[in-house]
């Protein structure tokens, strides 16, 4: 998957995938680089997998860490500036 993958004449680009847990209910930690609509199910039903439950971690080069469900916090427009340098406007 580290190449990308085509599905139903879909192309899907790089996806990483981590085993965090494994059991009955693994646990697997998946970078993408895209995100299209429901890639990650699609992805992994296509190998006989379902997904039971996503939970994102990080959005970018933005760690999510313990913000709620529905709630956003303001990202500093340095920050933005220091993470992104010149695809923000200025």
């Amino acid at each position: 998957l580290s190449k990308g993958i085509r599905i139903d004449g879909v192309n899907y680009g790089s996806i990483k995938i981590e085993l965090e847990k494994e059991g009955a209910n693994s646990w697997l930690k998946i970078s993408l680089t895209e995100g299209k609509n429901r890639e990650i199910k699609k992805v992994l039903q296509y190998f006989g997998l379902e997904v039971n439950r996503l939970i994102r971690i990080s959005f970018g080069p933005f760690i999510l860490g313990n913000l709620a469900t529905g709630k956003i916090r303001e990202i500093p427009r340095k920050t933005l500036k220091d993470t992104l340098g010149k695809l923000i406007n200025k």
